[in-house]
């Protein structure tokens, strides 16, 4: 349980990094490009300009001054916000995005990311009972996500991935939200997005090699 607790208290920064980096660059380029074009603020054209050049903490520096921001100028800082591990700033600022365009697939899986990110921080000061509505949370954007937008494979991926951070919290017999029947439902539920996606893509041989290893986080919620 030590090994799998660890696991779940430092998991795979680079992997999430990288998640974090490339999914909606494209987005948030296109984005950037068309606020360029239109606006004359001058908060939003440096933070427009720091965004491509990547410098994060500049964009937050600058669109933080933006009085009344349109939903384009909000979506930009909480990506750039998410960029500079603010994670609790993110999920404040695509909240604010989902009440003024409640439609937002995009919004619900970044404020899913930030969520599933900050709930297994090692060096977060959140409670296991925090972490674990942290995650049902990420888990619900996930959702919402999936049914305003059911082709991206990738918000299929995230939940599952989530569902399977849930799992190891839950199936931890000293964490104070030990469930092994919780635990087993999430676990499943990661296995069958997971594998949802690997049917698409029968390549991805990192998502076949997770599959096992929750498979295995299962079978040994019986041990």
């Amino acid at each position: 349980m030590n090994i799998r607790r660890n696991q779940f208290m430092n998991f795979g920064k680079s992997m999430k990094q990288l998640v974090l980096l490339g999914i909606f660059i494209f987005s948030v380029s296109a984005a950037v490009a068309q606020s360029q074009s239109s606006s004359s603020n001058p908060y939003v054209r440096l933070g427009n300009k720091a965004i491509m050049d990547g410098d994060f903490k500049a964009a937050v520096n600058a669109l933080e001054k933006v009085k009344n921001p349109d939903t384009l100028v909000t979506y930009m800082l909480g990506y750039s916000q998410i960029r500079c591990a603010d994670y609790n700033k993110a999920i404040n600022s695509f909240t604010k995005l989902l009440s003024q365009s409640p439609n937002n697939f995009s919004a619900y899986y970044w404020r899913g990311k930030a969520r599933n990110t900050l709930a297994i921080q090692g060096e977060s000061k959140l409670s296991e009972t925090e972490r674990n509505k942290m995650l049902q949370e990420s888990i619900e954007d996930f959702t919402n996500a999936i049914k305003l937008n059911p082709d991206d494979l990738s918000y299929y991926q995230s939940r599952g991935m989530a569902y399977r951070d849930l799992g190891i919290l839950q199936g931890t017999n000293s964490t104070a939200v030990y469930d092994k029947d919780q635990a087993s439902a999430a676990y499943q539920k990661s296995i069958d997005d997971l594998q949802h996606v690997l049917s698409a893509n029968s390549k991805r041989e990192d998502l076949a090699k997770e599959i096992k290893k929750v498979k295995i986080y299962k079978s040994n919620l019986s041990k």
